[in-house]
């Protein structure tokens, strides 16, 4: 059973990269940062505030989040879309500091991986979600580059942002995902550190189809 993750902070490039290596592989590609920011969404809808735990573990334990390809619905709502905003991508991370929200979506998604020939991105998917993963790696690049990265993706989409918001909402992030209690931004112990400040996409794809080849032929 093949799992390959890939953990990171906030615009690495875990899902360009994440994409593109499962099209390589011809696996399939478990983006839980998606789910985390559906989640945010949801209760966003509701009026319901991170703070109101019980609220929050009642709606994320019955809610269902499906993948249709690259595309991604809560409740059979497609939110594929909306939940690429700075405003969910800083709420969902308060969102995903709650235990039970890490509890309910951890176990969806031990559940998906247990299908094999999956590329997991996320925050903690070498650490807490697939401990014992084949392959481990996780992508950072500087907060500069990747409020740049950020930001030709916003403008792409039509949604106009600075880039000093962009860059200090980055930061903002890394600080709150590295300092909270429950599953810390970290790269695991057996993880391969990529900086990818100056490589190119294909350029990071091939570091880690490298490295996972070299892996399979030491077994």
């Amino acid at each position: 059973m093949d799992v390959i993750t890939i953990d990171g902070p906030a615009g690495a490039g875990k899902s360009t990269i994440s994409k593109m290596v499962a099209r390589r592989l011809g696996y399939s590609r478990l983006d839980t940062g998606a789910m985390y920011r559906a989640v945010a969404w949801l209760l966003r809808q509701k009026g319901v505030e991170p703070e109101e735990t019980e609220m929050v573990d009642r709606i994320c334990g019955s809610c269902r989040i499906e993948f249709r390809g690259d595309r991604i619905f809560i409740d059979n709502t497609e939110v594929t879309d909306v939940i690429r905003t700075p405003e969910i991508d800083m709420l969902s991370s308060r969102v995903s500091a709650i235990p039970c929200v890490r509890k309910h979506l951890a176990s969806m998604q031990k559940a998906i991986g247990q299908a094999g020939k999956i590329v997991a991105e996320g925050r903690d998917m070498g650490t807490v979600v697939f401990p014992r993963a084949d392959f481990k790696f996780f992508l950072t690049a500087s907060p500069e580059v990747r409020a740049e990265r950020r930001k030709k993706q916003l403008d792409k989409s039509g949604e106009i942002v600075l880039y000093a918001t962009i860059l200090r909402q980055i930061m903002e992030r890394d600080t709150a995902d590295s300092s909270r209690a429950v599953s810390p931004l970290q790269p695991a112990d057996d993880a391969t550190v990529i900086d990818s400040s100056e490589m190119s996409p294909e350029e990071v794809v091939e570091l880690i189809l490298a490295e996972i080849a070299r892996k399979k032929e030491k077994r």
